[in-house]
């Protein structure tokens, strides 16, 4: 893994996981790794990123920008959670340190130092590109399994061993962490907001004819065929409008779709990343959605 120049429009730096007590510490073996293709940009198609022997069999994305204060605790869990998994932080230039510090991580006296990786795109690129930038690095690292989660521990690590399992029993193509299904739910959202997502997910599950009960969810457990398969890495959007669309796109396709219950919490630290241009971008994505499919048109 430390030899490889991945295939990203960004700087890609090799960090590696610490217990908490001790992070920080030096270490003379990190490298950076940079390389100019411009995949942020650019759809890929099915993907063809695989290493041979694969580096890393699960893989779970954290797109930041500006989470600091949460970065250092939630790199840890998700850690802790599986001794498989790796995690890939995909930074958007953030001005509070979040990728400084990831950087800094590297040079840590660990030896996992290869199970976490720093994506620094240097500039706010958006949430779906994220992702996808994501999703080919861990593509092109072998990984079988990519999770994605958000850095606000709204959606907790202690519930990626669920998603796991759940994938593992059901030979899932999707798990979604889900709100709306019995044992799920919110903590610390006052009612406008409760109304609000619950109406966006409604609406986007009935008229796109989705059968998952969380359509608007971003904690995701994704069989890497699915995601070579579905076109995940060609939508182009920018927010989280990427959510349901990807997920029109699974249930066209019939992917075994699971789900487990989260309580999602809200953020503790820092600000959300939601905004009028992205909640326009979705109302938009959503109605345009709706019309291809009732007139039976591919996405």
């Amino acid at each position: 893994m430390n030899e490889n120049t991945f295939p990203l429009n960004a700087s890609l730096t090799n960090v590696g996981p610490q217990p908490r007590a001790v992070l920080g510490q030096s270490n003379a073996s990190s490298i950076s790794l940079v390389e100019t293709a411009n995949s942020s940009q650019q759809g890929t198609g099915q993907s063809n990123l695989v290493s041979d022997p694969p580096t890393m069999e699960m893989a779970v994305i954290v797109p930041t920008l500006n989470e600091r204060e949460n970065i250092e605790p939630l790199i840890a869990d998700i850690l802790a959670a599986d001794a498989r998994l790796h995690v890939i932080v995909v930074d958007d230039g953030s001005a509070d340190g979040t990728a400084a510090f990831v950087n800094e991580f590297s040079h840590s006296a660990s030896g996992d130092a290869n199970r976490v990786h720093l994506i620094d795109r240097g500039k706010k690129l958006g949430y779906a590109s994220a992702i996808q930038d994501g999703m080919r690095l861990a593509l092109k690292e072998g990984a079988r399994l990519i999770l994605q989660m958000d850095a606000d521990f709204s959606h907790n690590p202690s519930y990626l061993p669920e998603l796991l399992k759940k994938q593992a029993e059901n030979d899932c193509d999707l798990v979604i962490g889900s709100r709306y299904v019995p044992g799920g739910g919110t903590k610390n959202w006052g009612i406008d907001r409760k109304i609000m997502s619950a109406g966006a997910n409604s609406l986007a599950r009935t008229l796109l004819d989705l059968s998952a009960n969380d359509c608007t969810a971003g904690f995701r457990c994704w069989k890497r065929d699915l995601i070579e398969k579905s076109g995940v890495l060609d939508v182009q959007v920018q927010g989280y409008a990427f959510l349901f669309m990807t997920l029109y796109r699974c249930t066209r396709l019939g992917a075994k779709i699971g789900e487990v219950p989260i309580i999602f919490v809200d953020r503790q630290y820092g600000k959300s990343k939601m905004s009028r241009r992205i909640a326009v971008e979705g109302v938009r994505v959503l109605w345009k959605l709706w019309w291809q499919h009732v007139r039976g048109k591919s996405v």
